[in-house]
């Protein structure tokens, strides 16, 4: 079990570290943007241009303390569980692994199989996707909600030649707060989840979506807005659900 260390405002989770060190290089250009896979991997030469060493994890907090992850509340995993997933390597399958989605580090975690100890993390480069648990994960630019691009993993929820609608996942640590007095109540250190939504039009680089029915709205092209509209005045689809998101976003790729 890994451990968080506090100090200086900081925390740090502690966890297994990958032997011995291979680099490759190479280089791909998206949305204007040049990535490159040069730095140190794990020592399995079949993948070593698939994994990148496990790092120090760390977040904030406001407070020095040790902490174990039992002192926690949640979980900083969408499923703490290793399940077989696939690897896909420019949208091509060539390796099954055990893998789970570090929602608060946005990693995906990799082990050979469930016996070993050996944790490695996938590199993050928008060549390598995985699938597990039925979601697919795309490591991607993306704008968030206050306009800054990112890079990171995002799911996709639906896709078409019009519009591709995605979810992020997060893990977000709330810090504990202990009752001043009996009128009080004390909270716990904890994990809470996040959704965020992200849409791409025609290509472009996802952007944050608002779960409101005028932001939603907003992400169609001006030409669909009508059909749009007619469409959640009849089926008043709830924007904060996924599946009538998803239903929405299905309908708009016919238009």
């Amino acid at each position: 079990m890994g451990k968080l260390f506090v100090a200086a405002g900081c925390v740090w989770f502690v966890v297994m570290t990958a032997a011995g060190q291979a680099k490759v290089q190479s280089y791909s250009v998206i949305s204007g943007i040049t990535w490159s896979k040069e730095q140190s991997f794990g020592n399995n030469p079949s993948m070593e241009n698939l994994y990148n060493d496990m790092r120090v994890k760390f977040g904030r907090m406001g407070e020095e303390v040790n902490l174990t992850l039992e002192d926690i509340d949640g979980t900083i995993y969408l499923n703490e569980n290793f399940t077989l997933g696939t690897l896909y390597d420019e949208g091509v399958a060539f390796k099954k692994l055990y893998m789970r989605y570090d929602a608060y580090n946005d990693e995906v975690e990799l082990k050979e199989s469930l016996g070993t100890d050996v944790v490695r993390s996938m590199l993050k480069h928008p060549v390598y996707s995985c699938s597990m648990n039925g979601n697919d994960y795309y490591y991607a630019i993306y704008t968030d909600e206050d306009g800054n691009s990112q890079k990171g993993y995002l799911t996709s929820v639906v896709t078409g030649e019009g519009y591709n609608l995605f979810v992020k996942h997060k893990k977000v640590f709330k810090e504990g707060k202990e009752a001043r007095n009996s009128l009080e109540k004390s909270f716990p250190h904890r994990f809470l989840d996040r959704t965020e939504y992200y849409v791409s039009r025609a290509g472009e680089v996802p952007v944050f979506m608002k779960t409101k029915k005028s932001d939603v709205l907003s992400m169609f092209l001006d030409e669909d807005q009508n059909a749009i509209k007619g469409y959640i005045k009849e089926k008043r689809p709830n924007v904060n659900d996924s599946a009538d998101l998803q239903n929405l976003f299905t309908y708009a790729n016919t238009l």
